[in-house]
């Protein structure tokens, strides 16, 4: 996730598609998968429907989960494989970190969401990309990354919204199609002797002694039951007892119910992640507003609030017995980069990788409304429920058995 502090008011950043570019994306990608994401092997199984689709010149649609920074750029592969160029809805945050990542994105076919925002610039260009039928567009329906491959998170209603509403206007002869698709990454079991030494840099930064001789779970659920209780006593003062999935629920509804009050907001039976991003937006409104900027003293306190709103983001990231319950060689790999990224700041993937796409068969928008007598408007939820339940059963399906960690 992206603690990025918005400094400028959000600006829209379309699409720049240049077919001279593609040979130069290839390469960047093939790069990055080998030498930052240390992907070394990608297997890609039932694309061949999907890219008949597109060949055909259909509308297509492709919702891929989204547990890895290296997700982009396995789709870029796919596409380099059946010889087309992806566009994809990206969050601001890639756009407005540099001018080079901002001319790649664009050059790459991609395009900016505010995801706190009603971006109807992003929304009218997804839905364009949809009509014109030229390239299948991807859009991430999970919004964040959580780093657990097995476990599919909440879904955003805007893609289907989108998929629906583009559905609406296609050219004569043209067909609209959702793909699901399942992205699962596998690490190479030499990944276990890495355990160790990472979780006694984790445990020296919260001053601790390595505690080398205990077991790897335990020590990871004594690190995060720590660093809950650091927490805890920076918002609420006190340390809590109960179990750590109590206590991480507790912390993650005491912060949100306490900033949603303070901006006078009530939205207290939303899901927790659609109360963050309204959050996230009404603060950064306030922050940028260009006719009316926060005198500095009230900055400082709308910074601590979006501060406070991302504490409460990286605890709905940690499940509680994700682990615990099914403690793989990849869940635990999973697991402390996570807590790499959240406690040191740095995403460094320490052995190769394996990476596995499945994609789903392409749902008949079309037929999908018929058969339910829906329209665009009443057939979002179920759209949205319905790639759901395809993604995460093209998730729980692998080729390769979860290797066990024996510590």
């Amino acid at each position: 996730m992206n603690i990025l502090r918005p400094q400028n008011p959000y600006a829209f950043c379309p699409p720049k598609y240049a077919p001279w570019f593609r040979p130069i994306l290839h390469a960047i990608s093939a790069l990055l998968l080998r030498r930052r994401f240390k992907i070394q092997q990608v297997t890609v199984r039932g694309d061949e429907p999907m890219a008949r689709l597109v060949k055909q010149g259909q509308s297509v649609l492709v919702a891929p989960n989204h547990a890895d920074h290296a997700d982009p750029q396995l789709l870029v592969h796919v596409g380099r494989k059946n010889g087309f160029v992806f566009h994809f809805m990206a969050a601001r945050e890639g756009f407005e970190s540099n001018r080079l990542n901002r001319f790649v994105l664009q050059r790459s076919g991609a395009f900016s969401v505010d995801r706190e925002g009603a971006d109807l610039a992003s929304v009218r260009t997804a839905m364009n990309i949809l009509r014109e039928c030229q390239h299948p567009l991807v859009i991430f329906p999970e919004g964040e990354i959580y780093h657990h491959h097995e476990e599919l998170d909440s879904l955003n209603d805007g893609v289907a919204t989108i998929l629906l509403r583009a559905a609406e206007k296609l050219p004569a002869g043209k067909k609209s199609y959702a793909v699901p698709v399942a992205i699962r990454i596998a690490h190479d079991p030499s990944v276990a002797a890495t355990f160790s030494p990472r979780l006694d840099k984790l445990e020296k930064r919260i001053t601790w002694k390595p505690r080398s001789r205990v077991e790897i779970v335990e020590r990871i659920y004594a690190l995060g039951n720590t660093l809950l209780s650091i927490k805890e006593e920076e918002f609420i003062g006190q340390s809590r007892t109960g179990t750590i999935v109590e206590r991480i629920q507790y912390l993650q509804r005491f912060l949100v119910d306490q900033i949603e009050k303070k901006h006078g907001i009530t939205q207290a039976t939303d899901p927790v992640p659609s109360r963050i991003r309204t959050l996230r937006r009404v603060i950064r409104k306030k922050l940028t507003a260009p006719d009316n900027p926060p005198p500095p003293g009230h900055a400082e306190e709308l910074y601590d609030d979006l501060d406070r709103v991302f504490v409460a983001q990286q605890l709905y990231s940690y499940p509680g017995q994700y682990l615990r319950q099914n403690p793989t060689v990849d869940r635990i790999a999973e697991t402390i980069l996570k807590l790499e990224e959240d406690v040191l700041d740095q995403q460094d993937y320490p052995g190769p990788r394996h990476a596995e796409l499945n994609f789903g068969e392409p749902i008949d928008v079309h037929e999908f409304l018929q058969a339910g007598h829906l329209d665009p408007k009443t057939g979002v939820r179920p759209m949205t429920q319905l790639l759901r339940h395809r993604i995460q059963a093209l998730m729980n399906h692998s080729v390769r058995p979860p290797a066990l960690f024996n510590s």
